[in-house]
């Protein structure tokens, strides 16, 4: 009943919806207006009502309670009572033993079991069973109708009459001649040659001199067919003034590849490289600028200074 009962209250909703939605339908969204007032409640000017004064409490005094002293009372003195006598126990007599019965059971009557023999069945021999034999009927052999030959006609082309093609001989074009080209000569313009400078010193404390008869070198990697190869041009003995330059060749071709390092020095006191400015791990002529002498047709790259020193401050080579 109850499952009855909330069906046709689910029931009756949804047919008052439907029947909702069925007589509101409005065209368009409802547009709220704001309502216009045209008069301003007047409120009173507000009271101020002073806050009523709590006095303030003295804090609690805490006194703690007198309690009188304990008072001792002995314990009351208990007398002692004398043993207890015994008596003498009553005389026990054994209860007289009576044998129980024995039981022996009632004796069933013998009887055998019965001996089932199960009923003979008559024999009943299985029915042979022969096929019924269908009578014999021919197949029909079929034989397609002949048709009638009907020779096919044979097709004579129209004849059409000899038109002999016309013979087309082009216009004869006058001969011109090809112009010959002549390539423009190029002026001359002389190669121009590379040339690196220096100053090699000593460096023996804080004194500093030139050395004579020392040496740079330059080591450019070249790419070739099996990888890079290493060309070292090795400079002409420095001056008195420890000024030495390396003409470049021809077969160095591209400048971003060439280092500028110390080689040797002729003074004993004075042959360990050092690597202020990078005399021992190479200047790469690609950071430095050049100087461009037009009369000469010349580019000078200068370095350094480079310097050399005693044996107690020699490096070691940086790895790189």
């Amino acid at each position: 009943m109850a499952i009855k009962s909330t069906s046709l209250a689910i029931c009756l909703l949804f047919s008052l919806a439907t029947i909702a939605t069925a007589y509101y339908s409005p065209s368009s969204p409802p547009v709220h207006q704001s309502p216009v007032y045209t008069h301003k409640p007047t409120l009173p000017p507000p009271v101020y009502t002073p806050p009523v004064y709590k006095p303030t409490l003295p804090p609690p005094v805490y006194t703690k309670p007198i309690l009188p002293p304990p008072v001792y009372t002995p314990p009351v003195y208990k007398p002692t009572l004398p043993p207890p006598v015994y008596k003498n126990s009553p005389s026990y007599s054994p209860p007289s033993y009576v044998p129980k019965p024995t039981y022996s059971p009632p004796t069933k009557p013998y009887v055998p079991k019965p001996t089932y023999t199960p009923p003979t069945k008559p024999y009943v021999p299985k029915p042979t069973y022969t096929p019924p034999t269908k009578p014999y009927v021919p197949k029909p052999t079929y034989t397609p109708p002949t048709k009638p030959y009907v020779p096919k006609p044979t097709y004579t082309p129209p004849t059409k009459p000899y038109v002999p093609k016309p013979t087309y001989s082009p216009p004869t074009k006058p001969y011109v001649p090809k112009p010959t080209y002549t390539p423009p000569t190029k002026p001359y313009v002389p190669e121009i040659l590379k040339v690196v400078d220096g100053i090699i010193l000593c460096k023996n404390g804080y004194e500093n001199y030139p050395i004579q008869g020392a040496k740079a070198k330059i080591v450019c990697s070249e790419p070739g067919s099996y990888g890079k190869k290493d060309v070292v041009i090795y400079s002409d003995p420095t001056d008195s003034k420890g000024y030495f330059h390396v003409t470049l060749t021809d077969i160095i071709k591209n400048l971003l590849h060439c280092r500028v390092m110390l080689y040797t020095s002729p003074v004993e006191s004075c042959k360990n490289p050092t690597n202020v400015n990078k005399g021992l791990t190479g200047v790469p002529l690609s950071m430095y600028g050049y100087r461009y002498h037009a009369d000469k047709n010349l580019k000078i790259f200068s370095v350094g200074p480079f310097y050399f020193t005693g044996p107690k401050a020699a490096p070691t080579t940086p790895k790189y």
